[in-house]
This record gives C-alpha cells, structure tokens and sequence, in this order.
C-alpha cells in the first residue's frame, strides 16, 4: 500500500481528480480543508501488491482440442461391457484418443494455486488491516491537532508567564496531551516559573489517576492479555515469584493458550521451571476449559496469552462465565493505539491493569492520560527485564516523577523540589523494587 496526497479547489475535484489518476480502486484515508483547498490522503495499491492480491483463477488455461468432447464412461468401455471377448485394437485407439489424460503434474499445479490464493487472501487481510490502523492513527492525528489548536488558543489568553509559555509549547512538541497540559495549565495560574510550578503540575496529575485500590491477583484463574511484545511471559513469572511467598509451587500453574509466536511456548516452559510451577499447553478454549477443570485443585493458575488478536482472544475467555480474570498488560510506552484499543473495549470486563517496562519508557503520556480518563485499577508495574525481579506495586507518584522527568526543557535549568519520603516496611507481596 502506498499513500498519496492530492490537492484540488473543492471535494468534488478531488474526487475526480484520485479516479483519473488511480482509478476505481482508490481508497480515501481523509479529507480536509488546506489553505482554501481540498486535501485528499489516499491509498492506492503498488503494482506488486495488485500482483500478489490478482487472483490466479482469473487465468483460466485454454482447454485442449482433446478435452473439446465430453466422453462419458460408459461410451469408452462399451466393448468390454457388451462382449467378453477383448476389444478390437481400432476401438482401443478410439478410447485412448478421446480420454483425457490427467497428468500428476496438473494436479500439483492446481493445489499449488490454492496455496497460492490463500496466501493471496491472507495478505489481502493483512492490509486492510494495515489501513484500518492508518485509518485509526490517522483520526487520532487530526482530533490532537484540534484539541492542540484549542488548547494553544486558550493559553494564550490566560497570561501564562513567558518561562511557563516556553515550557508547554515545549510539551506540546514532546507530544504530551493535550486534554493533560489542560490540566497542568489550570494548576499553575498563579506561578511565575517552571520551579514554583513543578509540585503543583506533580500533585494535579498525581490526584488525576483515578483507581481502585487493586486486588493482587493471588487466587484463582488469571489470564494476562496484552498486545505482542508487552512483557506478558514476564509479568507472569514475577507473579509467580511473588505468590511463592504464601502459595506452594505444586498448588501453581502457568497454561500457554493459543501461542503462536516462534519461540513463545518455549520461553514460557523455560520461565516455569525457574519458578519450579507446572506448564501446559492449550490451542483453543475448548482445550482451555478442560485443562482448568483438571487444575480445579490449584489455588492460582496463570493463563499466557498471544499478542496477536488479543481482544478476540480475551472475549473467548470472557465468554466462560467468570472463571477467568482478564488483566489487561500494557508496556509504559505503548501507541496511543493499542492504549485505546484497552480502554475502549467496553465490551470487556478488566480485573487490572498492569504496566511494563517502567525503567525504559521514554513517553509514558498515553498511557497516563487514559489512567485520568478510567477508573481501571493498577495490579503492578514492572521494572525490569529479569522474570526473577518481583513487579513493583504501583506508586501514582512514582508515575508522574517518570512522565515529569523528560519534560525539562533544553537549555532551561530546574531546580526539582526534593521529596521527603517516609520509611515504611513492606511485605513481601507489594514490596517496591528498584528496576
């Protein structure tokens, strides 16, 4: 697929103009209004994704002058049938003459083709899938432009001092919301600088995380379900190394359901035997619900999911009546995307939010935001890539240090506001540890 923008006086021209230069075909992405002209953003195919999607059975091979008669069976073994006696070598000539030969190789070809268009298929499927995610990024492109434009428009007649100016448009270019800088905004009205105002933009975003307190996932059947490459495996051996505290190893379980990633089954044994918990396997729910009825007896059993499709995958074990506990796992960093594509399945009933990669996110704001927007509880973070390390509890503080700490403007010296921290003993199960 490939994008191409195209500029006309008004929509109708434009309409015109994509169809004369890329035919019926075209797909339009978006449409707006640029400098008192009609901008169009489509797709089109390149000429090897027309090649790869052209079905083979459009090709129909011209059928030789052998195969112009239909001979029917019993036509060409009358003489046998009528006479015992064997068949006169004319008449043999005349059966081989009219038979149609089927030739291996034919055969090989056609299963070939169908090999062939089921790959052609599939990657028909993956394209537009590719679009509706162009399509989707795209939207939420245009909706942040808006808001920024609404947001710019608002500040200016606040009379924000020049340094606190500076540092949102600064914040505008990191990409931080701008439902978020909103907020910051209205915390600081009566702050000169970025210094005085640094507590009051910590503790405005602090108290915006709206949460249930979590219940740690200790007890029953819990399935982690996140997009490919969040950290699901990992998360649950650092459960596992938590729950070990007061759950013997015998009476846990790890189940890989529906894995089809290389290599992920194998990660997963291998993570279960450093834990000392038994592993199993299931492809499809059906497996699944048989498997957990055998581990009745277990008093946790975690359940790994694939990234690929992993809504469809959490309403297929939504769909066994509550015996499963979704957690929804999200890396700190995560696309706006697949942020949405959590908190918006309203279909879907979360237990808990999990987070990742908290000691590498360089751009924690999407995921920020829709901790303000939701009421989903935060389980635990996790702050290291070694499965050995237990997940931090999660600290909405903590948090907001992360998100604030690129915020510094370059050439723009801060001086950050030590926080007095309070020691407390933590047990085993929520202690907070150093990624």
């Amino acid at each position: 697929m490939e994008l191409k923008r195209i500029l006309a006086r008004d929509s109708r021209a434009a309409n015109d103009k994509a169809l004369q230069l890329y035919g019926p075909d075209v797909l339009v992405i978006s449409s707006q209004r640029v400098d008192n002209q009609t901008e169009l953003i489509v797709a089109i195919d390149t000429q090897e994704d027309a090649l790869a999607a052209e079905p083979k059975a459009l090709h129909p091979v011209a059928p030789s002058p052998d195969q112009d008669r239909f001979v029917a069976f019993s036509e060409v073994f009358k003489v046998s049938i009528e006479s015992p006696e064997p068949a006169a070598p004319e008449a043999l000539a005349v059966a081989d003459a009219t038979v149609p030969v089927i030739d291996r190789e034919q055969v090989v070809s056609v299963s070939t083709v169908q090999e062939q268009q089921q790959a052609d298929a599939d990657d028909l499927r993956r394209s537009r899938d590719t679009v509706e995610l162009l399509r989707q990024e795209i939207a939420a492109l245009r909706q942040e432009f808006n808001l920024n434009r609404q947001v710019a428009m608002w500040q200016s007649g606040q009379g924000l001092s020049a340094e606190l100016t500076a540092w949102f448009s600064h914040m505008q270019e990191l990409g931080v919301p701008a439902s978020l800088r909103t907020l910051m905004a209205d915390a600081v009205q009566d702050c000169e600088t970025v210094t005085e105002a640094w507590p009051k933009v910590h503790q405005s975003l602090t108290e915006a995380i709206k949460r249930r307190k979590a219940v740690w996932p200790a007890r029953g059947v819990q399935a982690l379900v996140g997009p490919s490459g969040a950290g699901k495996s990992v998360m649950i051996a650092r459960m596992v190394q938590v729950a070990a505290a007061q759950i013997p190893a015998e009476e846990m379980a790890i189940i890989s359901f529906a894995d089809t990633k290389a290599g992920a089954w194998s990660q997963l044994q291998v993570l279960a035997a450093q834990s000392g918990v038994s592993c199993y396997r299931a492809a499809d729910v059906a497996t699944l619900e048989v498997l957990l009825g055998e581990l009745s007896h277990h008093k946790v059993i975690w359940v790994d999911t694939p990234g690929t499709d992993f809504l469809k995958h959490a309403g297929a074990l939504q769909a066994l009546g509550g015996a499963v506990a979704l957690h929804a796992v999200l890396p700190l960093d995560a696309t706006v995307t697949n942020v949405r594509k959590i908190f918006d399945a309203c279909e879907l009933s979360w237990k808990s939010v999990m987070l990742t990669k908290f000691d590498e996110a360089a751009h924690p704001w999407h995921v920020l935001k829709a901790l303000c927007d939701h009421a989903l509880p935060v389980a635990a973070i996790g702050g290291s890539h070694q499965s050995s390390v237990a997940p931090l509890a999660f600290d909405a503080s903590a948090l907001v240090d992360l998100a604030l700490g690129g915020l510094q403007p370059q050439g723009m010296s801060i001086d950050m506001p030590v926080k007095k921290t309070r020691r407390r003993t933590t047990s085993a199960k929520t202690k907070v540890l150093n990624g």
